[in-house]
């Protein structure tokens, strides 16, 4: 630097952070010169949303919030280049000037990268996997410093953001894992879910000087095995209340099935006959069941009951329920 530069770089400086990227955490000030040194009597402006931190030695010596301040108090961490002539203009104090935004960053994903397990009820054992955003904000900008900022050397926005969102993430985890409901229940009780989730991740958060909101499960998946139990469950459940429309669901399934054979089933066309054989049975099968309503009789319904049953459209239980049903017994 030539002399000129040196004695125009000891002008008071104007320091503050006009913000291009509202994504941005921190923000460390540099000198167009290249030369980072504060000098005493500076104006710093804070900004709404925004806090100045100064860091000497690797310690936070002093944290403005939102305003104007004069850099003149023996107590801050500056010294100007001309008190520090005798130094050859290299003063001996060395002081960075940080600032944290403090606004609210919204949209930020989270996601399983690996199946949760889950105990349940109804299947036992179930993985799950899900994703959703959260929303954060710095609340205290000393504890955001010494905590996150300092002590784990995470410095980076990109950083600090994966970093919470491994705690979103741990926090579904427990809450997946401790809550009693059904994985059935799930879909219907995100917000729930949200609720609990946001409580316990700012217990633990505080220290950080992180607080969390909006807290959004966008899905919640299962595995394809679990997925189609789910659909032979649904399947009984309706068969149990209205056996004709069972039937129909199960023939349709049957022709969809038998469609995709190149063998076997003949193809397509030994598909469609098939399910218009088992459509004749359906529809005799759908007569009422009461005999007082109709002239057939109980035997003629339990033949036509075997039927669906040898052909696999009843399984042996609900040929057994329904036979009961027929025999009133």
């Amino acid at each position: 630097m030539s002399l000129i530069d040196t004695v125009k770089d000891q002008f008071l400086d104007v320091i503050e952070w006009e913000e291009t990227n509202n994504k941005l955490i921190v923000y460390k000030y540099k000198r167009a010169s290249g030369n980072n040194e504060l000098k005493q009597n500076s104006k710093v402006i804070v900004r709404e949303g925004q806090y100045a931190v100064f860091v000497k030695g690797g310690e936070i010596a002093d944290i403005l919030p939102p305003g104007t301040y004069s850099l003149n108090t023996d107590n801050m961490p500056v010294l100007s280049k001309l008190k520090a002539f005798p130094y050859l203009f290299v003063s001996p104090v060395i002081s960075d000037l940080y600032f944290v935004n403090t606004k609210l960053f919204i949209d930020n994903k989270w996601s399983t990268k690996n199946p949760i397990l889950k105990r349940d009820d109804d299947f036992s054992m179930v993985r799950i996997r899900s994703f959703g955003k959260y929303s954060f904000r710095i609340i205290n900008v000393e504890s955001f410093m010494i905590e996150i900022f300092g002590s784990r050397g995470i410095v980076m926005t990109y950083d600090i953001v994966q970093y919470l969102s491994s705690l979103v993430l741990e926090t579904f985890a427990t809450v997946i894992g401790e809550t009693k409901m059904s994985i059935l229940d799930l879909a219907s009780k995100y917000r729930q879910l949200s609720n609990e989730i946001l409580e316990k991740l700012n217990s633990g958060s505080e220290k950080f000087g992180v607080e969390f909101s909006n807290i959004i499960i966008e899905n919640l998946s299962l595995p394809p095995e679990v997925e189609k139990l789910i659909d032979e469950q649904s399947g009984i459940s309706m068969a149990s209340k209205n056996m004709n429309t069972f039937v129909q669901y199960q023939t349709a399934r049957a022709m969809r099935d038998a469609s995709k054979q190149e063998s076997g089933f003949a193809g397509l066309g030994a598909g469609v006959a098939i399910g218009q054989s088992m459509a004749n049975n359906i529809q005799n099968f759908m007569q009422p069941s009461d005999v007082s309503n109709n002239n057939r009789g109980k035997v003629e319904q339990l033949r036509d009951l075997k039927a669906l049953f040898d052909e696999g459209i009843l399984t042996k239980e609900e040929f057994e329920t329904e036979k009961r049903k027929i025999l009133n017994i």
